[in-house]
């Protein structure tokens, strides 16, 4: 029950977990935690803290026989395990109790996997169905569904509508409501999984992965992987690689959207069964015949080191991790978010990591819900705040040419820094007509004025203000008081025509 480094081929394992008597066989990590679940052939469930690299409390003991299959719930506080008589257990994380034991299946269970709501299920197993049950009583929610063949894995779509089975003969996928099947692929796949966009399937046959289209069932890409024997897989929840692993004693990573392999395979001393993506998608657990389960740094595929090559570059590209400038929203409380969270602390007291969130997400967080009153009833007003900080610090920003210059305007693209610059283009101006926030000014204006002075002509006040259009969305949310919408005073903006130009604009670009 220890965690150790090993030397030799085997040391770029982050760590290694020690307390099975038998082969570790399935491994999962727990969402919203730190922590690791494993099952073995010596019938019991271990659970492992990350942070000590040590076991939590003592082994879950309450399969007769060899504890081959597990999942964890999307919520963090369920774990179902199966074994190789058919029997399958419901674990409260909190507690590591047995809620619900029942008989599922007449032969193993070789796969099972959580619905997005974390209240139901799915098993397929060697006795030739697939099962959906719920979780919390273990009745029989779908099925048992007929393949015909032994059922080796079952996965569900992202939105929880469709359930794929990977069989001896097909893979099949159903509706999950009434279990109307959907798709029939003619390919053996020991293991399938939706990506995280739910329009591609994975799976592994002998030692070949196939990547199909989910609704035709057409194979976008077909490749071997392995040398020997493919045994599982695993998606990473962010969707930019996979890893596999095999008989052949090595896990691999694969690029989802190359294809291409991702950095050096991971030599195991035994034939690696099982591996699992943290839910942050930099950490892998892989699960070993030599009764040891190992935690792994994922490498990088080309589009992560590309985007952290831009950040160390351009600083003014948005990070995950950024945050809003203290006192944003002045002395105001905001007690509701979107979309909600789970406590920063889950029951049995260990810490939730909190997901990534970008500032533009806080923002309208913030702002969607905000009880609004007009400005002159006292309140400061932050529109000059927004616009001042989004100008300075979002990864699109235009500038105000001067005259007789091009406008340029700053592009943070995804693969590169870019400036277009828009030549020759009139600009137009607009004047204001029906205004109702206030009457319409009447100044003398003497003709030489009217000549010499061309700033009247073109002003903030009467042509479009010098806004981004996000920033007219924010000030639109911010219309929002008490779930009703304030509409703003109006007016109405007519264009002035320019005059007549015998040479059309030009557009150029260059990167």
């Amino acid at each position: 029950m220890s965690t150790s480094h090993e030397d030799g081929p085997f040391s770029k394992a982050s760590a290694v977990l020690r307390g099975h008597e038998s082969e570790v066989l399935d491994v999962t990590f727990i969402p919203g935690t730190r922590l690791l679940a494993t099952c073995s052939q010596d019938k019991s469930l271990r659970v492992w803290d990350l942070d000590t690299g040590k076991q939590v409390e003592k082994p879950l003991l309450g399969h007769d026989t060899a504890a081959r299959r597990l999942t964890a719930s999307p919520d963090g506080r369920w774990i179902v395990s199966g074994g190789d008589n058919g029997s399958i257990l419901v674990w409260e994380v909190a507690t590591k109790s047995v809620l619900v034991s029942f008989k599922g299946h007449e032969d193993h269970v070789c796969g099972l996997v959580f619905a997005p709501d974390s209240e139901k299920f799915a098993s397929a197993s060697w006795d030739k169905t697939v099962c959906i049950w719920k979780r919390e009583t273990g009745e029989i929610f779908l099925g048992p569904l007929q393949v015909g063949s032994e059922a080796y894995s079952v996965s569900y779509s992202p939105d929880g509508s469709k359930l794929a089975a990977g069989t001896e003969e097909h893979i099949i996928i159903w509706n999950t409501e009434g279990g109307e099947e959907l798709l029939r692929i003619e390919q053996r796949a020991f293991r399938v999984a939706f990506t995280p966009d739910g329009l591609r399937l994975v799976s592994g046959d002998w030692k070949d992965i196939r990547i199909s289209n989910t609704t035709t069932g057409d194979i976008i890409k077909q490749f071997d992987a392995h040398t020997q024997y493919f045994l599982s897989l695993s998606i990473a929840p962010n969707g930019t690689k996979f890893a596999t692993t095999s008989h052949d004693k090595t896990t691999r990573f694969f690029d989802l959207t190359t294809f291409e392999p991702i950095g050096e395979p991971l030599e195991h001393p035994g034939v690696v069964w099982g591996v699992a993506f943290s839910e942050d998608s930099q950490l892998i657990a892989t699960s070993c015949r030599d009764k040891l389960v190992r935690t792994w740094t994922v490498p990088l595929c080309e589009s992560e080191k590309e985007e952290l090559k831009q950040r160390e570059t351009n600083p003014d590209l948005p990070s995950p991790d950024d945050e809003l400038p203290s006192g944003f929203f002045g002395d105001r409380d905001v007690h509701t978010s979107y979309p909600p969270r789970r406590s920063n602390h889950l029951p049995y007291g260990l810490p939730q990591r909190s997901a990534p969130q970008s500032r533009i997400m806080t923002l309208v967080n913030h702002l969607s819900f905000r009880g609004q009153t007009h400005p002159s009833a006292g309140h400061p007003h932050h529109s000059n705040r927004v616009t001042q900080f989004l100008q300075q610090r979002l990864p699109f920003r235009r500038s105000m040419s001067s005259p007789g210059q091009p406008q340029v305007v700053n592009v943070a693209a995804a693969q590169a820094d870019n400036r277009i610059i828009i030549n020759r283009v009139p600009h137009l101006q607009y004047k204001k007509v029906h205004d109702t926030r206030r009457p319409p000014r009447e100044e003398p204006v003497s003709h030489d004025t009217a000549q010499s002075d061309t700033s009247s002509e073109i002003s903030y006040t009467d042509s479009l203000p010098n806004v981004h259009w996000f920033t007219a969305f924010l000030c639109y949310l911010s219309c929002w008081s008490g779930g009703k919408l304030r509409m703003p005073p109006r007016w109405v903006l007519e264009p002035v025509q320019p005059p007549h130009q015998s040479n059309g604009g030009d557009v150029h670009a260059r990167s």
